[in-house]
């Protein structure tokens, strides 16, 4: 006989006396009602004490069963007290969202601005990281990331489509013009959102066909935050997702120049785990979010 305490064998007990049967406790504990009757013999040769009288399919408790029966009911309901505690503990940290570094550093504060003033703006952790990431092992709650589907095991909601748009800063309109066909290959801001991904922002798709690109003339960065940055510090035009540069155009750092927009191939999409799927938090995050 073990000299540890059977914590199973308290429980197949506690539920049997509070249903009356082997068989309801069975149904709630999801095991067999041979189960039941297992553990509660191991939890009788434990004390030495016969805890119920067994009639067929029917048990009523001892005077021992008695004895005990009220004690262990109420430690097991301080035990789911404690447990529900601690689960609301775990329910009120922090949710994680994870995205990439341009999603954050362009539109991702304005856009989350509307939970500002409620206590979720408290309650989230941004994390900046390229894909792929992790969500077991990173602890991540939500990922925003853009055309792909690394993480199709996870509940996938679409945010939006965008577009590119060329920019530049008034400084360098006024020296350089805004003609766009006019404005020199050493004079672009190439953006090259590295092997991960597809496509990238590409000159080629603004000019005629006629005109081709030197891509090795101008400056290349590797992100549309890094691009908006140099194009305000008057580097050059860029070529930037429109969600990424909006606030720049609102502040007059950045000026649009006349160009038809070039849709963008993939949406922007959040993924979440699929046990969150009816989070509160989370669904007012993808709201603020969408659109």
């Amino acid at each position: 006989m073990t000299s540890h305490l059977p914590l199973n064998a308290l429980r197949a007990f506690e539920v049997a006396a509070r249903t009356g049967s082997f068989s309801n406790a069975a149904r709630e504990m999801g095991v067999s009602s041979a189960a039941i009757s297992q553990q509660v013999k191991l939890l009788e040769e434990f004390w030495g004490k016969t805890l119920f009288i067994r009639q067929g399919n029917r048990i009523s408790l001892t005077e021992a069963g008695q004895s005990a029966y009220p004690q262990l009911g109420q430690s097991m309901e301080r035990l789911s007290e404690l447990s529900d505690k601690m689960r609301r503990v775990d329910q009120k940290k922090r949710l994680v969202l994870s995205a990439p570094e341009s999603v954050v550093e362009t539109w991702l504060a304005p856009k989350l601005a509307v939970i500002r003033a409620t206590s979720l703006s408290t309650s989230l952790e941004i994390k900046v990281e390229n894909d792929p990431v992790d969500f077991a092992r990173d602890k991540i709650d939500l990922r925003i990331f853009y055309g792909h589907d690394l993480y199709s095991d996870q509940k996938i909601t679409p945010l939006f489509s965008d577009h590119l748009i060329a920019v530049a800063s008034l400084a360098f309109i006024t020296e350089h013009g805004d003609r766009l066909d006019l404005i020199r290959d050493n004079h672009l801001i190439h953006t090259d959102w590295g092997r991960d991904f597809a496509t990238s922002p590409n000159w080629s798709a603004a000019f005629a066909a006629d005109r081709i690109i030197d891509r090795n003339a101008g400056l290349r960065v590797q992100a549309s935050s890094a691009a908006r940055k140099f194009a305000e510090q008057g580097f050059g035009v860029a070529l930037i997702p429109e969600r990424m540069v909006r606030e720049s155009l609102q502040s007059k750092l950045l000026v649009k120049l006349q160009m038809p927009a070039i849709p963008m191939k993939h949406d922007y999409l959040i993924a979440h785990s699929k046990r969150l799927e009816g989070n509160h938090a989370v669904q007012t995050i993808i709201q603020a979010l969408k659109g």
